[in-house]
């Protein structure tokens, strides 16, 4: 086997070996070796049923150590990361701050140092 981690994008050679379509050309780079010629190449075919039960397997979210408790299936993971209050983002004033997006809108709107503000002195 090719891959040395999950199979995300399980494919089957024709000569019957299964790898991860992603990891083939890493692994062909780090080799200097082409392990699938581009004859081969043309006949790898996705293994539907490897990708679905990968696809199926429970998981938690990657940003558990920062308090996310989310947990599903490794195909709805991607899904959760677009929209995890756990994930990094920098701060859109651009003052620089790297905050969980959980922490960003009250930053933005009554922390940021470069947020502006209406004096109270004037008009």
């Amino acid at each position: 086997e090719i891959c040395e981690g999950i199979m995300r994008e399980a494919c089957l050679s024709s000569s019957g070996k299964q790898f991860c379509s992603c990891c083939e050309v890493r692994y062909s780079t780090i080799k200097r070796t082409n392990t699938l010629t581009k004859r081969n190449r043309s006949k790898q075919t996705p293994n539907v049923a490897v990708r679905k039960m990968v696809d199926s397997l429970k998981c938690s979210c990657p940003l558990i150590g920062r308090g996310c408790k989310w947990l599903g299936t490794l195909k709805d993971c991607e899904d959760h990361l677009d929209t995890c209050g756990y994930v990094l983002a920098l701060c859109k004033l651009k003052c620089g701050k790297l905050l969980q997006l959980n922490e960003l809108k009250l930053h933005e709107e009554k922390k940021c140092p470069l947020l502006i503000t209406e004096c109270k002195h004037c008009e």
